[in-house]
């Protein structure tokens, strides 16, 4: 079996109508400065696909580095879409740089309620509020801890 390891890859050209989200984005793209329209693509398809395109085919500690880096590019672009959009919900997500500890969970009953109190308190001025999904999962956390 022949090694294509470092076989060179591309992505054919494509077009889209200027009048299109897609034509708009690739428009925006041209004009970017400092980077090329073709690394603005390749950073942003690296973002969205590396998880698929590596599992199985590199080691677990390059996957797992690959993961970390695929997910904070894409949580800062969604920070950054829901603050360009006006969203008053801001998702928060945690830093993939260091290895996630395993942290016991402590039931709300258990929470002192003038503790509970003070960290709903708003320091920054953002009106936060949970999503259905995200007090779902929460819901869920807390049920699992009983």
């Amino acid at each position: 079996m022949v090694e294509q390891r470092n076989k060179n890859v591309e992505l054919p050209r494509f077009k889209r109508s200027t009048s299109t989200w897609e034509g708009k984005v690739i428009e925006y793209l041209l004009a970017y400065p400092g980077k090329t329209a073709v690394e603005l693509t390749g950073e942003a398809l690296a973002s969205y696909y590396l998880v698929e395109a590596l599992e199985g085919k590199v080691s677990d500690e390059e996957f797992r580095k690959a993961c970390r880096a695929a997910a904070e590019n894409l949580s800062k672009k969604l920070t950054s879409i829901q603050q360009m959009a006006g969203f008053n919900t801001i998702t928060s997500v945690p830093s993939f740089t260091e290895p996630i500890a395993e942290t016991k969970q402590l039931a709300v009953s258990q929470v002192p309620q003038q503790q509970e109190q003070e960290d709903n308190e708003d320091d920054w001025g953002i009106d936060i509020q949970l999503s259905e999904e995200m007090m779902d999962v929460n819901e869920a956390l807390i049920i699992g801890v009983d």
